[in-house]
């Protein structure tokens, strides 16, 4: 008699067990919910992106883009930085390829020609590199990057005309 007193104690304690953890965690699903309404509001507010990319490079198929050298091999930019604290001068010396989106309104009138304008490009780039510091540079590239595909298309008036920016061959001293 004692096992079965105690094997229906312990179905009992089973099923209130099962029972109080089932209301647990319909409790904290809200909660859980809104961790993540707060967690994703504080990935937009720092810019990172959890899913994809959202940047017009990652919309526009391959075969829809075609490459400028802003900066190539033979001419390669030297670019004085803006004095770190240590008080070294520093400079970089770089290629620059602009990638172009051929389904803008703005490589129909432009991507032709966009060769005429190097001189304008090439500009933006060292202004825009130089008012960086070496650490700068070094810690976050992608910014100055995202700042002179930016820079650029505000030249051609359009926002989807150059969809990245790459140094295909960068050193600094």
């Amino acid at each position: 008699m004692k096992k079965s007193l105690l094997t229906v104690i312990t179905f009992a304690l089973l099923v209130a067990n099962t029972i109080l953890t089932v209301m647990m965690f319909m409790n904290m699903q809200s909660e859980i919910k809104n961790a993540n309404a707060l967690i994703s509001k504080v990935c937009e507010a720092i810019e990172l992106d959890i899913a994809s990319s959202d940047s017009n490079e990652s919309t526009v198929p391959v075969d829809q883009t075609t490459s400028y050298d802003a900066v190539d091999s033979d001419n390669q930019l030297t670019v004085n930085l803006k004095m770190d604290e240590d008080g070294v001068a520093h400079f970089a010396v770089l290629t620059c390829t602009l990638t172009e989106n051929m389904q803008s309104k703005a490589y129909e009138t432009y991507g032709g020609t966009i060769g005429d304008y190097g001189s304008r490009i090439q500009s933006i780039i060292q202004s825009t590199i130089s008012s960086y510091t070496y650490n700068e540079i070094l810690s976050d590239q992608q910014a100055i990057k995202d700042e002179i595909k930016d820079k650029v298309n505000a030249l051609f008036g359009a926002s989807d005309f150059i969809i990245s920016v790459d140094f295909p061959s960068i050193n600094f001293q």
